[in-house]
C-alpha cells in the first residue's frame, strides 16, 4: 500500500496513480467544469479573463491546458515547451520536440533489443 500527501491540501491519502486525494480530484474536476463550461459561452477568452470570470486561479487553468484538458486557439507566452520554450496551445511540449523524443525512444528501444540479442 503506497500512502501519499496530497499535492494540492497535504492530506495523506491511499496513492492510485493520481498525485490528489479523491477529495482534491473532485474539487478540480468541478472547477474544470466551471472553465469549460465558461469558455463554450467565451472562447476567444484569455487565461486572465476565465480565471476572472470563473474564479479558478490562473495556475489551475494552467493545469488544465498542460494536462491536454484544454486547448488554446494561439500559442500563448504563458503555456511553453518544456524543453525548447516555445510557446505551446496545449501539453507540455511542442509538436517537434514531442516528434524529437519519440524518435529518441524509438532508437533506445530498437538499442536495447540488439543489446538483447546479442
Amino acid at each position: 500500500m503506497d500512502i501519499r500527501n496530497c499535492k494540492r491540501c497535504g492530506r495523506i491519502f491511499q496513492f492510485s496513480g493520481n498525485k490528489y486525494c479523491p477529495r482534491c480530484v473532485m474539487e478540480l474536476d468541478e472547477l474544470y467544469r466551471k472553465v469549460r463550461d465558461y469558455l463554450y459561452r467565451n472562447p476567444d477568452s484569455n487565461i486572465l479573463e476565465v480565471s476572472e470570470a470563473t474564479g479558478v486561479e490562473e495556475d489551475i487553468i494552467l493545469e488544465f491546458l498542460r494536462e491536454g484538458r484544454l486547448e488554446l486557439k494561439e500559442p500563448c507566452l504563458a503555456l511553453t515547451c518544456e524543453r525548447c520554450d516555445k510557446p505551446i496551445t496545449t501539453g507540455r511540449m511542442c509538436k517537434e520536440c514531442l516528434l524529437d523524443f519519440e524518435k529518441g525512444m524509438k532508437r533506445g528501444l530498437g538499442e536495447a533489443k540488439r543489446t538483447a540479442s546479442d
